[in-house]
This record gives structure tokens, sequence and C-alpha cells, in this order.
């Protein structure tokens, strides 16, 4: 399948208002017949390690990750590598709530000689956990999250998503709702690793 290059939206302070703050580049790609992918590149200024946890471990995503109310491990566990959780999402009204249920994979190695830790999120289904009645089941077919050491202190973050929330949401709408994700995912990782 062919596909295009990425196109820069746009270059924020990670931190508005802060002098000095790293930018946050966000850049997305057109897939045909498919929703587009978004990607958000910047520096965080915390370890790698901790970074990990936030991204993987449930109890701090539901404190960072817009609008989660439920975040269930259902098998395995983060520091094995491989784990399957299900998570809500309430939304603003007139959309429907949301939910999914995640295969997710956390990889460790080595880029130029430093660590590099890569976490990547799919949807998959489980008889534990059918569509409900009261909410939209969305399909995550690619959330990949990329973490380059740069020192003790400071970390490279690639976030990348491409998500359909499903729904009778049009095609065009949806890549509109999602334009923000990439931004909105780097600043909130960022706040929540100030604050925790």
């Amino acid at each position: 399948m062919k596909t295009t290059n990425w196109i820069k939206i746009d270059e924020n302070p990670l931190e508005p208002g802060v002098h000095n703050s790293p930018k946050a580049i966000t850049e997305s790609k057109d897939i045909p017949g498919e929703i587009r992918m978004f990607r958000g590149t910047t520096t965080i200024a915390y370890g790698i390690v901790p970074i990990a946890k936030a991204v993987c471990e449930p109890k701090a995503r539901l404190k960072w990750v817009e609008r989660m109310t439920e975040n269930i491990l259902i098998e395995g566990n983060p520091d094995d590598g491989k784990w399957l959780s299900y998570e809500a999402y309430d939304l603003v009204w007139p959309v429907s709530n949301r939910d999914y249920v995640f295969q997710q994979t956390l990889e460790k190695s080595l880029n130029k000689e430093k660590n590099r830790i890569i976490v990547k999120v799919s949807s998959i289904e489980h008889p534990d956990f059918p569509e409900k009645t009261n909410r939209v089941r969305g399909k995550l077919p690619t959330c990949v999250f990329t973490l380059d050491e740069v020192s003790e202190k400071e970390t490279h973050l690639e976030v990348m998503v491409q998500v359909d929330p499903g729904g009778s949401i049009p095609g065009f709408i949806k890549n509109i709702i999602q334009k923000g994700w990439s931004l909105k995912t780097m600043r909130a990782l960022n706040n929540y690793m100030k604050n925790h």
C-alpha cells in the first residue's frame, strides 16, 4: 500500500508560557482509504524508565490520558513486556462514549548506544470484554510510543497514532478530531511527569 510522506502540522512549545520550553512538533500522514495517521515529537526532561511506566501502567494512565474513566488490566503485565487491557472514555455530548480492548507490548533495545523503549498498542477482540450497548467500540490499528534516552534526565519522545473512534462520525470529522491528539498527549504526559 502506497503512503504519503509526513506533513508538518505545527510546532508549539511543550509547555506554553515557559521560557526555553522544548518544541513539540506535530505531523500527519494520509493513508489512502484509511484514517489519517498523526505523529508528535518532543523532548521531556525526565528519565526513560519513569516515562515508560507512565505510558504503560493502568493506574498512571488513568491520571493523564484525556477523558479516560476506566483502565482494566485483563491479563499480562507491563513489567513482562506484554499485556491486554480494557479502556473506557467519556466524551462530550453529542459524541457517544467509547471503549477499546488493547494488546500492548514493551520492547527494550539500544539505539546509538543509548536505551530505547518502544510501546506498541493495537485493538483486539476479547471474549470477556464484548461491545456494550452504552458505548461505541473504537478501533486502534496503530499507536506507538518511542522513547529514546538522551541522558539520565532527558528523553526524546515520539508518539504516533492511527485511530478510528468508530460510530457514525464521517471520516473527515474523525481526522479533524484526531488532529490535536499528538500535542495533547505530549503535554499531558509531561504534566503528569512534573506532578508525580
